[in-house]
């Protein structure tokens, strides 16, 4: 593991906005980041398959795909808080496992409790704003949606450092920014989804969600202070 000799008592721990592309780990420690992480999201569809009266059997799955839990299930605010507290617990076990520092935990225990925030409070307001707009057409349903996604983005950024401020006793919050909006291509599916339920092409292309939410919980495990 390469963990430089630190004075942990002194080292800052300021949470920063930096993707971690160059955190020092080795690739065999990002992958087990990006396994771990995985496993989170696959285990949170397996509990949601089971909940439904879904079969696990993985043979019985292959043959029936069109009928597994999988193809079926449209990927709303339910699912996609479900497969984020996957893709946070996944990828901060992970990071637990490849780094011992306990200002790096520290980080990354709080940038898991910021990638909730930021995974499920927007899902939940396009919910909201959805519902309150789907009776007066499509173009107002369009709005809303979108009104949905940015409301939720600087909503779950406010609460969450607020929660983070009182959990972890730190005074530096982070801030909006551009590329935050970028990550929420899952929310912008799923505004589709609530949109055209019967799109068999958005019900195709909202199959790639898992896969989009691994990254934050890959994020989660790689975190370090000031990135």
């Amino acid at each position: 593991m390469n963990i430089s000799p630190l004075n942990y008592n002194t080292q800052k721990t300021a949470f920063g906005h930096k993707i971690s592309t160059n955190s020092g780990f080795t690739a065999k420690e990002k992958a087990i980041v990006a396994g771990s992480t995985a496993l989170g999201v696959a285990a949170s569809l397996a509990v949601l398959a089971k909940c439904k009266g879904y079969s696990l059997n993985p043979i019985k799955m292959v043959k029936n795909y069109k009928n597994s839990y999988f193809a079926k299930t449209p990927f709303l605010a339910p699912q996609i808080c479900a497969m984020g507290a996957g893709t946070c617990l996944g990828g901060l076990a992970g990071g637990y496992i490849v780094d011992k520092n306990p200002i790096n935990r520290k980080a990354k225990k709080r940038e898991a409790v910021m990638q909730m925030g930021n995974i499920s409070i927007p899902i939940l307001t396009v919910d909201l704003f959805e519902n309150l707009t789907s009776k007066h057409g499509k173009a107002a349903q369009a709005v809303g949606t979108i009104a949905g996604v940015f409301t939720g983005v600087y909503l779950a950024n406010f609460l969450m450092n607020k929660l983070g401020n009182v959990l972890f006793k730190n005074k530096d919050e982070r801030g909006v920014e551009i590329v935050d909006f970028s990550a929420h291509f899952d929310d912008v599916i799923a505004s589709a989804s609530y949109m055209s339920p019967k799109s068999k092409i958005v019900h195709a292309v909202s199959r790639v969600v898992p896969a989009i939410l691994v990254i934050p919980g890959f994020e989660v495990g790689t975190k370090k202070p000031d990135e």
